[in-house]
């Protein structure tokens, strides 16, 4: 975590993260997948080349479908994490930072949240305004959306992206482009999200995916979206797995996200190690799917009935195409979880310091009209612009931002209006 900041950062503060309650580390950690041997049972009773869902289902079949397999997916998680499900919403995670700031022995908070972390954030400057003494939020998270104007946005944000992955491709991934241009890439992930809505995409046998019978078009979706957090490091990766998943083989598609969980400098034997000094517990499996579920499902009220839902899907196409639609029946999962206190609004955070928001112009996953709403909304809220790709700014190499933040959480020095990189 460490080299995401500055030099200047560094030789100022001590670097402090945390892992929420419910989320990696933490204890109790919450997890929505079945037992192992629920699961083999469940394997034995499922046909999964059956198993194939539209992006837009359409027909009543296809939306019971897509209704029963969410309900499932809540009922899992409240069979395996019930009891702290209500208790892993964004305001307790804010008290929760406080503490941790009180037993830092801080007077205030210094504080630098990216992506969701900038929902954590905006959270603890309302609750606890006058314990700020600086906040960086990068990529930021618009309070006052309700859950259909928050899926429509992240969707048209991921359209864009692969849109700009489309056009930008050889710039940055050279002649591992699979197609000769801008259309020729369109046409191919199209055409793949297509062929895997009738049947799955083919992965070797040792994929995560061969256990489902190949990859599905969400699977097939999501391994294009994820891949536009980073261009510089996904984007040539990505286009060598497009290429052979339309030549048949989607086995490194579907392994994508592995390729960027694995990269570590240690090997195994040092960090059992260093595991073994430390006396640290292993950490449970990566649970971060389960966690931003249930954070979004109690931070964002969702209706019970599933008419809004379908009402939802033809403006969230038009806006966003698959994504959007995708983005819609993502969220039926919220319609069976516990609610929680929180309402859409906007930032009330009278007394807080001047607040600095990093908005990225090509970010995927968190628009950048989100960040610039979110400026406006704080007391004295001020934006920093950065004109590129990818999902946030700071930590990422960019000389310009690295500076301006720096200067920020170091000397509030405060960023003039209009700043861009």
């Amino acid at each position: 975590m460490d080299e995401a900041f500055g030099a200047a950062v560094r030789a100022r503060f001590d670097i402090v993260s945390f892992d929420p309650r419910g989320v990696g580390g933490s204890v109790p950690a919450l997890t929505c997948e079945p037992a192992e041997a629920e699961a083999e049972a469940e394997e034995t009773s499922e046909d999964f080349s059956d198993a194939v869902a539209p992006l837009y289902p359409r027909t009543e079949a296809a939306r019971s479908a897509a209704a029963s397999g969410a309900r499932t997916a809540a009922e899992d998680c409240e069979e395996h994490s019930g009891p702290i499900l209500r208790h892993v919403g964004t305001e307790d995670a804010a008290r929760d930072l406080d503490v941790l700031r009180a037993a830092l022995g801080e007077r205030e908070l210094t504080y630098l949240g990216w992506s969701y972390g900038t929902s954590l954030g905006t959270s603890y400057a309302e609750q606890f305004p006058r314990r700020v003494r600086a906040m960086v939020l990068d990529g930021a998270i618009d309070p006052s959306l309700d859950w259909r104007q928050r899926v429509i946005s992240q969707s048209a944000g991921f359209r864009r992206s692969v849109d700009d992955y489309a056009e930008q491709c050889a710039e940055i991934a050279g002649d591992s482009c699979p197609g000769a241009n801008p259309q020729e890439i369109r046409a191919l992930i199209e055409r793949l999200y297509q062929r895997a809505e009738r049947e799955p995409l083919p992965v070797a046998e040792d994929s995560t995916y061969a256990e489902y019978g190949g990859m599905d078009a969400t699977a097939v979706l999501d391994a294009v979206s994820m891949a536009m957090y980073t261009p510089e490091d996904q984007w040539e990766p990505l286009s060598e797995a497009l290429r052979e998943a339309d030549q048949g083989d989607a086995t490194k598609l579907g392994a994508l996200d592995d390729e960027l969980e694995t990269e570590d400098p240690g090997t195994a034997e040092e960090e059992q190690e260093e595991q073994e000094e430390d006396e640290i517990p292993e950490p449970p499996a990566d649970n971060g799917d389960a966690a931003l579920t249930a954070v979004n499902c109690l931070d964002v009220p969702h209706p019970r009935s599933l008419r809004p839902y379908w009402a939802a899907l033809a403006p969230a196409d038009q806006a966003a195409g698959v994504y959007g639609t995708a983005g819609v029946t993502a969220d039926l999962t919220c319609r069976d979880w516990p609610s929680g206190g929180r309402r859409p609004h906007r930032v009330d955070a009278d007394g807080v310091a001047p607040v600095l928001v990093v908005g990225t112009t090509g970010d995927p996953a968190t628009p950048y009209e989100e960040s610039v709403s979110l400026a406006e909304q704080f007391p004295e809220g001020m934006l920093l612009t950065y004109e590129g790709l990818g999902h946030t700014a700071y930590g990422r190499g960019d000389t310009c931002v690295t500076a301006q933040v720096d200067a920020y959480l170091v000397k509030r020095e405060r960023v003039r209006p209009g700043a861009t990189c």
